[in-house]
């Protein structure tokens, strides 16, 4: 391990604590809330009220990391998290308190995802950012496979209370593992004005980011219930998810290393076809079995596209000479694909359709990124 890597290892620790913890909102949530309201609807509210303060959490990050660094910002995401968990426990009190939990936790995401891809930005390397994201989602990757089939043992021995409570004391160890990373500033302020500019202007990277994001709530939303609904249990949805997570890791650093040698075009445009596939297969499946295998194929497919992304990002911050711009403009069009497709998840409950015409979505976007594939700025 280089250098580099040795000095964001505390970083990359601290995402695969956080990112364990997470596990447990972001694989039962849907399940939770549909339990508690009873209602699909209340859960693609849910989510759009995540995505929406997560756009909020971003642009607030973007601000402060000019004046208090990047590293608080990631600390802050931390601390927001745990009010996150703390929210969930009481609202099986208090039902209520899944609203304040969707607007932590989509705060949450805003702080601790600007701090952390530019903190990769600015100690990664010119050179090495596909190895270092790499690593980052092998460790990830190693913390989080054993994450939903843990979260599904302590909802079956403790109930959901210990699913809240195993996340808080998670995201915690993960704070403190954080002290020992970089802190660094950004140096240029940027408005949304400017960032829907560059929207406009870079038609192609935005719609690509927003597919990922849209495809991101369709997953989370859609898929997950979709899942339950097929298995009956969480303990089984758990289990099937830990299952499907045992190769990303190896796949991560094999990805991270062609990056840094090959280039970004051929993988993206992989990527985008595999995904294609899965969304469109799983239209045709009924069995556990054969969406264990399109959840392996959609994880590899996401790593393919995933960090040549992040190396864009970063080439773009580095390149542009604006940090903060280049991480608005992509978490800016990846939240609005977020909440259009939370959006498109409504209108199917509102007009009762199978929760399987989700599926359409994700098939849909999943082309996006071909319109960057061939581009030649893409490298």
């Amino acid at each position: 391990m280089s250098l580099m890597l040795k000095q964001l290892f505390s970083l990359f620790l601290s995402q695969g604590l956080r990112s364990l913890a997470v596990s447990f909102f972001s694989f039962f949530s849907a399940v939770y809330i549909y339990r508690q309201t009873n209602s699909l609807a209340a859960v693609f509210y849910f989510f759009l009220i995540l995505y929406i303060f997560k756009m909020i959490g971003v642009g607030l990050a973007e601000n402060w990391a000019l004046k208090f660094g990047l590293k608080k910002q990631m600390i802050l995401g931390h601390f927001l998290t745990i009010v996150t968990g703390m929210f969930f426990a009481l609202s099986q009190k208090m039902t209520f308190s899944i609203w304040l939990a969707a607007v932590c936790w989509g705060l949450a995401i805003g702080f601790f995802w600007f701090g952390r891809h530019g903190l990769l930005a600015k100690f990664g390397g010119k050179d090495s950012w596909g190895q270092a994201s790499g690593w980052a989602g092998a460790i990830e990757t190693l913390m989080v496979l054993t994450g939903p089939f843990l979260g599904g043992i302590l909802i079956n021995q403790f109930g959901y209370l210990g699913l809240f409570l195993g996340a808080i004391f998670l995201t915690i160890l993960g704070m403190a593992v954080l002290k020992p990373a970089p802190e660094e500033k950004t140096h240029k302020d940027v408005t949304f004005k400017e960032i829907f500019r560059l929207l406009l202007t870079h038609k192609k990277m935005a719609l690509t980011y927003f597919s990922r994001g849209g495809i991101e709530a369709v997953y989370s939303g859609g898929l997950i219930l979709y899942l339950f609904f097929l298995v009956k249990k969480e303990i089984a949805l758990g289990g099937f998810f830990s299952l499907s997570l045992i190769l990303v890791a190896i796949v991560n650093l094999l990805i991270g290393k062609w990056v840094d040698k090959k280039g970004k075009k051929e993988l993206i445009g992989f990527g985008a076809i595999v995904s294609f596939l899965v969304w469109t297969g799983r239209l045709f499946v009924k069995e556990i079995g054969g969406f264990l295998i399109f959840d392996v194929l959609e994880r590899i497919g996401g790593i393919m596209l995933g960090i040549p992304l992040d190396v864009l990002s970063f080439q773009k911050a580095i390149d542009g000479g604006s940090t903060g711009r280049a991480l608005l403009f992509r978490e800016t069009a990846i939240t609005a694909g977020s909440i259009f497709a939370c959006l498109l998840l409504l209108l199917l409950s509102f007009l009762n359709l199978p929760l399987s015409f989700s599926f359409v979505f994700g098939s849909g976007l999943s082309l996006f990124p071909l319109l960057i594939a061939k581009d030649e700025k893409t490298g």
